[in-house]
């Protein structure tokens, strides 16, 4: 699942359990459901993050 994906379900979990109609049973597997795409977002972004930082920056004003 791409990240925005992830994102998206993650957003509807929330609205879900913030509308408060769910029995307990339904709440609690939303919830962990939840929290698993938010590890795996962390993580996406962490990998990301790091990609970034690999990226070498060309030095600046020492053209001759």
């Amino acid at each position: 699942m791409k990240y925005e994906e992830m994102m998206q379900r993650l957003t509807e979990i929330a609205d879900q359990l913030e509308q408060g109609k769910l029995s307990l049973e339904e709440s609690a597997k939303l919830y962990a459901e939840g929290m698993e795409l938010s590890t795996q977002c962390h993580k996406v972004l962490q990998e990301a993050v790091l990609a970034v930082e690999e990226i070498p920056v060309p030095l600046q004003g020492n053209e001759d």
